[in-house]
């Protein structure tokens, strides 16, 4: 009898533990999590007592305003899925995300003296505060409708200063139906909650020859006058070679005529030469490896291969944007406004002000410059390069030349249910060349040859971003 009653004691004093333990870290540990969780009813109670403030393009046109009615508010997106990934979402039911959940705390309620005075008197007309984004209404609306029924993404940047005009991807989806559609799209195999343009990872190909260049012209000695004998392909062993697109031999050329033509062979030769370690280095100082902080979203890392000296075949084909190298479409367009910047590097920044009711600045976001990641010499050569890839190769494209751009393309090989898939079609380019104000980066998947779909949607958003920003 005794023994049973120190088990039953035993087993409600290891009970009274776990209770115990339980309440302790709920209280100690997770109180202020669960007190600030969009779904608390007390906070959705306190959200909904001030109108939620609007979020505001960067000409002050409103992108998403709220409707009170009664105790609820109505979150209306004015331009519903071309601003989905840039803006994300607010519901009662499933929460928030992107810059509507990381500006939560200002546009749930208002800031500042005037504000503050008011909010004493419990003045439920109130409004949070509004947050001005350095994104353009247009050249938004324009680059979304352009890229069509494609998958794929789109940054459009001001490659001085780091501001984002446009960040399109696709799939996706109207937050004004969110209700409706939230099953469908959770579910969607196309992912359209994915924001590619800063979270899709995909082999850069022939764009990351502009990163082969800049460390090949900085350390390889007299490299723009060596001559290059292209055979076309390289052979690493009896099963192993690397070729050019359909083994297409360029003979005798400089490294110029290597970067317009796009040869493999001379950049596969050259990421030999440079070795991974230095390549790698490079591509560090591009940001590969390394997290971009932009305020409201989370920044999936581009990659960069660490290889071991006898894995020839893989370094060769690092220095052509394949062999493991992931890039998302964010660092690609950085890359591009770093050529045109003089190779200064800014951090991408897409929030620019939080303003009060009376669109009074609260608060204001700075350009910053990230690192140089080359001489000013280098990116004058590059400039010449990606304008000769213009001249030479996509002529055909009309707008292109009306705005004097500068480019490269890229075509990205990759697996598909370990299959060859059809390649992804990149471009990445400024304009105009002898005065950046725009610097783009388009991946369209599935598309091609980069001299295809992806260069003549890079034609038309950045003609159009250029007439719209002067």
């Amino acid at each position: 009898m005794i023994k049973s009653v120190k088990i039953v004691f035993f087993i409600f004093s290891i009970l009274f533990f776990i209770i115990l333990s339980s309440l302790v870290y709920f209280l100690v540990f997770k109180s202020e999590y669960y007190a600030k969780h969009e779904l608390n009813r007390r906070v959705y109670e306190d959200r909904n007592k001030f109108i939620r403030g609007r979020i505001l393009d960067r000409n002050n046109e409103i992108l998403v305003y709220s409707e009170k009615n009664d105790r609820y508010q109505e979150r209306i997106y004015n331009y519903g899925e071309a601003f989905l990934h840039p803006i994300g979402y607010f519901d009662n039911k499933y929460g928030m995300d992107g810059i509507e959940s990381y500006m939560d705390e200002y546009l749930r309620e208002p800031r500042g003296f005037v504000s503050n005075i008011l909010k004493i008197f419990d003045n439920n007309d109130l409004m949070g505060s509004n947050v001005k984004l350095t994104l353009h209404k247009e050249i938004q609306q324009y680059a979304y409708d352009i890229l069509g029924n494609n998958k794929g993404a789109i940054i459009v940047m001001n490659p001085s200063t780091g501001e984002i005009y446009s960040m399109i991807s696709k799939p996706s989806f109207d937050p004004n139906n969110i209700d409706e559609v939230w099953n469908e799209v959770s579910k969607d195999d196309n992912a359209p909650l994915y924001n590619r343009a800063i979270n899709g990872r995909y082999a850069p190909g022939s764009t990351f020859k502009v990163l082969t260049s800049v460390a090949s012209i900085e350390n390889i000695e007299d490299i723009q006058n060596r001559i290059f004998l292209d055979k076309g392909y390289i052979a690493f062993n009896q099963e192993e070679k690397l070729s050019n697109q359909n083994e297409k031999s360029y003979g005798e050329i400089n490294l110029k005529e290597a970067f317009v033509n796009s040869s493999n062979v001379v950049f596969g030769e050259l990421a030999i030469e440079l070795g991974n370690k230095l390549l790698k280095e490079y591509a560090e100082k591009f940001y590969f490896n390394k997290n971009i902080h932009i305020e409201g979203f989370s920044v999936l890392k581009s990659y960069f291969p660490e290889l071991q000296s006898n894995e020839v075949g893989l370094i060769a084909q690092s220095g052509i944007g394949q062999g493991g190298v992931l890039s998302t479409p964010l660092i690609m367009a950085m890359m591009a406004s770093a050529v045109a910047n003089n190779g200064i590097l800014n951090n991408p920044y897409i929030i620019s002000e939080i303003l009060n009711y009376n669109l009074d600045i609260i608060k204001k976001n700075k350009p910053y410059v990230l690192s140089k990641v080359m001489e000013q010499d280098t990116s004058d050569i590059l400039k010449d390069y990606m304008r000769g890839v213009v001249n030479e190769n996509l002529s055909h494209i009309e707008e292109f030349l009306t705005i004097n751009a500068a480019g490269k393309t890229g075509t990205a090989d990759y697996k598909k249910n370990g299959i060859d898939g059809i390649p992804h079609s990149w471009f990445i380019g400024f304009a105009p060349y002898d005065n950046p104000i725009v610097a783009v980066s388009v991946i369209v998947e599935e598309g091609g040859e980069g001299r295809g779909i992806a260069s003549y949607i890079a034609a038309k958003v950045m003609e159009k971003a250029i007439n719209l920003l002067k």
